[in-house]
């Protein structure tokens, strides 16, 4: 049993990176033929990929979050009233995928974040810019 915990602790850390050290990663989202802008945002262990999701204002956006991280439960929250945008959404524990919709009223940049435990202090973070 003793030689099975090492390479089983060694996985599980693996998978457990931060998001405080990773580079942002910024994905302009483009509008399909039905007017709606869509993104697919992923939750990995401790960080969202990709971490900075640009919008046009005043056109619906879908954004498709999936959680990757294996039987960690993740959330997706955004609450800028002020930009049109109220986001909370709990994300299923196995590699599930929530959508979310929202018009963007005001341009801004307004953070997300993941509210579980201590996963925004570790990293779990982004930004929504909105842009005319």
């Amino acid at each position: 049993m003793r030689f099975l915990a090492i390479p089983t602790a060694a996985l599980a850390l693996a998978g457990c990176s931060s998001g405080l050290v990773r580079p942002v990663h910024e994905v302009t989202a483009r509008a399909g033929a039905d007017g709606v802008q869509r993104v697919t945002l992923t939750a990995h262990s401790f960080y969202f990929e990709p971490s900075r999701i640009v919008v046009r204002a005043r056109v619906p956006v879908e954004l498709a979050v999936h959680n990757a991280a294996w039987l960690t439960p993740h959330d997706f929250i955004c609450d800028a009233p002020e930009g049109g945008i109220r986001v909370r959404k709990p994300l299923s524990w196995l590699h599930g995928t929530r959508r979310v919709r929202f018009i963007p009223t005001r341009p801004g940049e307004y953070p997300f974040y993941c509210g579980v435990d201590a996963h925004m202090r570790k990293g779990m973070t982004g930004t929504i810019v909105v842009v005319p």
